[in-house]
């Protein structure tokens, strides 16, 4: 296929794809992120089909965010990567950000995690667009997220502002058709405009007309972002990603992302307002919209966000009032659309039967080794956002306390102070998460000379969205053997006072380990490394199992909580069996057997 001198082709990308085709085409020179489902594979594509992109896994979000913030300074296109709970460890560098002058196109993309049963459902980024100012432009599918990251660095450069690509896990995972030019060569956008950038601290003294701020040395500095967003706000009526088809008179909606598609399926006949740019509205076309209806609703998945903002503009609208929110629904389907505004259509019933299982922890890994010590001795501990957080669900209880990523060295250095180190709460957290803020937590730890045990699982990878590399992995994009960090020498750089280094299958140190931490009366760190048994795929031993005749039914051995266990029913009765395929032959489970049934 030809369009004018370009050869265009039809290609089957998933929403992730297309991003970083999107970037590849836009002229993006640095991308930085951090991994997070669903938009981890963001990254993974732009480093393996654009070699001319540098790409990194940075320790954080919010040092993703500086990293592209210092390359768009530089004058080179630039995007940060994250899903949204990353974005609120980011919202301090993205408010520096927001309101300043930008030289390079800076834009933040963001994957809300909606409609996932076991995700951050309740959150959604569309926030921070109002909070800081800031455009949010959202994909409907594969080629629309290709053409908006084009559209989104235009955005950025022309109205001097980040800016927010909101993604969903619908929109990442699916698979759709692209036209792409197959003779694209890529070209790093530069643009050198702005000398210096600050934050909108100086933008808004001079606003509120503060004594002094019309200093030239400031107003030099002076970047009007609020008439900027009019400006876009006025331009959005006309761009071509806001389209509006005015159909039926009878039901107007006003949408974006996939629920779009839902809306033409099961509304063939309705006028719709397809929003690309969310935020911020063109008004014009949705009062064209609302004139032209009798019926005006917002089909939006997550948050409420764009009703209100539709009716802060005074056009009524209906929305939750008929399609309730979270805890109800987080993400729109055919099926809910069809029940509320199709009356007539046939009712679909969901399919029954259908097992709960709650998420298990792989076969060999270390966390199960530390969760079942903890529960053995009855030491309370705090769990972190890693593998480790398995270990918080009914299925285990090996822990009392859990929060964000790389907070549980805060939190138990938090408790502790509070019990007057009475209690010796313990705290446990992976590479990633130490990496990532856990640091911090334990230098303030040092520092105010709390007595708390830290225990450092070292799987080498941020195992739980993929096995990304961590700053003490022997692999990643940038690897260098001499740029390798190792935690055991920083906690030691820090002050940690006592710090002991075991694997975890030697279950006898480990336990002397984590006894001898817990109990002494100083600062103390238990690393425990060994590679993760699913990325670095480590050798099996002799699987083991369990001799029928021995066994109780105690199901003792269930409760350590590896894949490898399996209740069944045999002859109608219920069989504890160990699943020879899975299990790594690591011998956890005959700990947890006090009947000798487990054997290998």
């Amino acid at each position: 296929m030809e369009i004018g001198n370009e050869v265009a082709a039809m290609q089957m990308m998933n929403g992730n794809e297309a991003i970083a085709r999107g970037a590849f085409e836009a002229g993006v020179k640095v991308a930085a992120g951090f991994p997070g489902t669903p938009s981890t594979e963001v990254m993974d594509y732009t480093h393996q089909r654009y070699a001319d992109i540098y790409c990194e896994w940075a320790t954080n979000e919010k040092v993703a965010v500086e990293v592209a913030i210092g390359a768009s300074f530089a004058g080179y296109r630039s995007l940060a990567l994250m899903k949204t709970v990353g974005l609120h460890v980011a919202a301090d560098a993205l408010g520096g950000a927001a309101g300043s002058q930008i030289n390079g196109g800076l834009v933040l993309v963001v994957s809300d995690d909606v409609g996932r049963l076991a995700g951050d459902d309740y959150n959604d980024c569309r926030h921070y667009g109002n909070m800081f100012n800031i455009p949010v432009l959202e994909p409907s599918d594969s080629q629309d997220a290709k053409d908006l990251m084009v559209k989104a660095f235009e955005i950025s450069e022309e109205y001097s502002t980040p800016v927010i690509f909101k993604t969903t896990s619908v929109t990442c995972k699916t698979t759709s058709p692209v036209l792409i030019d197959e003779d694209y060569t890529y070209e790093a956008k530069f643009r050198d405009k702005y000398p210096v950038t600050f934050s909108k601290v100086i933008m808004t003294t001079i606003m509120m007309k503060a004594k002094g701020s019309e200093h030239p040395k400031l107003t030099k500095c002076f970047n009007d972002f609020v008439a900027n967003m009019k400006r876009l706000a006025g331009d959005s009526n006309d761009f071509d990603l806001n389209k509006l088809e005015l159909n039926s008179k009878k039901i107007g909606v006003i949408t974006a992302g996939t629920p779009y598609y839902y809306v033409k399926e099961v509304l063939p006949e309705a006028s719709v307002l397809k929003l690309g740019l969310v935020m911020p509205l063109p008004e014009k076309k949705i009062r064209e919209l609302a004139e032209h209806v009798e019926e005006l609703y917002v089909i939006e998945d997550g948050h409420d966000v764009l009703e209100k903002n539709i009716k802060d503009l005074g056009i009524p609208v209906t929305g939750k009032e008929l399609f309730p929110k979270f805890p109800e629904m987080t993400r729109f389907t055919p099926d809910i659309i069809e029940e509320k505004l199709v009356p007539d259509a046939p009712k679909r019933t969901p399919q029954e039967g259908v097992p709960f299982r709650l998420p298990v922890s792989c076969a060999g890994c270390s966390h199960l080794f530390i969760a079942q010590l903890l529960r053995k001795h009855k030491i309370k501990a705090a769990a972190d956002v890693t593998c480790g957080l398995i270990g918080c669900f009914p299925h285990m209880e090996a822990y009392s306390l859990q929060k964000c990523m790389g907070s549980s060295i805060a939190l138990t250095h938090g408790y502790n102070i509070a019990k007057d180190n009475k209690e010796n709460f313990v705290a446990m957290i992976g590479d990633g998460g130490f990496w990532a803020t856990g640091i911090n937590g334990l230098m303030n730890l040092i520092f105010n000379n709390s007595q708390s045990t830290v225990i450092i699982v070292d799987n080498s990878c941020l195992a739980m969205t993929g096995g990304q590399n961590v700053a003490s992995s022997e692999f990643g994009f940038n690897y260098k053997p001499e740029n390798k960090l190792d935690i055991a020498k920083v906690c030691e750089a820090i002050g940690v006072k006592d710090i002991v280094t075991v694997d975890p299958q030697e279950i006898d140190k480990l336990e002397d380990a984590i006894l001898n931490a817990v109990n002494a009366k100083t600062n103390s760190v238990v690393i425990v490394k060994k590679p993760c048994v699913t990325k670095f795929k480590l050798a099996k031993d002799t699987p083991s199992y369990i001799d029928q005749d021995l066994c109780t039914k105690c199901r003792k051995c269930i409760d350590v909580g590896c894949l490898a266990i399996e209740s069944k029913i045999k002859d109608g009765s219920v069989e504890i069996v160990i699943n020879e395929d899975i299990c790594t032959g690591c011998r956890l489970c005959s700990t947890a057997c006090h009947f000798e049934a487990i054997k290998s």
